[in-house]
């Protein structure tokens, strides 16, 4: 296989090759989102969905020096939002999610990770002034916001694709810097079919890579 040397990046020595993989997605995604989100160090920051995503998202945003909000439902994910580096845990199960996050300031980002519309409707609420939802999750169905709600309180919601291949290698190189690694099961490639199958169940936790 031949590619442009612009098109590639190349992975650091101290970064595992299957932890580096889902970082070239998952990774650029959630990194690239807010390293481009006008914030700074100190700014109250919120991950919603402890995920694929998710998971990589708190570990960034604790390591830029952000403070660090994970909503999740439930609190079987507590511990996990704790050790990747949250600072406060919002059960939106036992609590509206964004009562909890005007209680600690509004939240300058939501970076919205959960595919689910009702889930980021719901944390819409939570933002500060000039407060930001920035979705890199797509839920299937629409997403209906206030726009009272978004003009009274200059708030907004937007959306972050992915990234080039600088940014990629941006991703590589801060994750390795900082110890950030995917949760991954790794799996032979004749086991491809099961693995796909354990993904598309959610299943997995939280991402899958064939090794050879």
């Amino acid at each position: 296989m031949t590619a442009p040397q612009e098109a590639v990046a190349a992975v650091p020595d101290d970064l595992d090759s299957s932890a580096a993989a889902p970082l070239m997605c998952a990774g650029i995604t959630t990194y690239n989102a807010l390293r481009n989100s006008g914030t700074k160090p100190g700014d109250l920051i919120a991950v919603q969905g402890v995920g694929g995503l998710g998971h990589l998202g708190i570990q960034y945003a604790h390591a830029a020096g952000f403070e660090t909000v994970v909503v999740s439902r439930g609190t079987e994910k507590r511990d996990l939002a704790v050790d990747l580096g949250a600072d406060h845990y919002v059960d939106s199960e036992a609590e509206d999610p964004g009562e909890a996050l005007q209680e600690l300031g509004g939240a300058r980002v939501i970076l919205a990770t959960a595919p689910n519309a009702e889930a980021i409707e719901s944390v819409v609420s939570g933002l500060g002034v000039d407060g930001e939802v920035l979705s890199v999750g797509i839920p299937g169905e629409p997403v209906g916001v206030s726009i009272q709600e978004l003009v009274m309180g200059r708030r907004s919601v937007g959306g972050w694709p992915s990234g080039d291949a600088r940014d990629s290698q941006d991703t590589l190189e801060f994750s390795a810097l900082r110890g950030i690694e995917p949760m991954i099961e790794t799996y032979p490639l004749e086991e491809a079919s099961e693995a796909y199958e354990r993904m598309l169940t959610n299943d997995a936790r939280f991402r899958v890579v064939l090794e050879p």
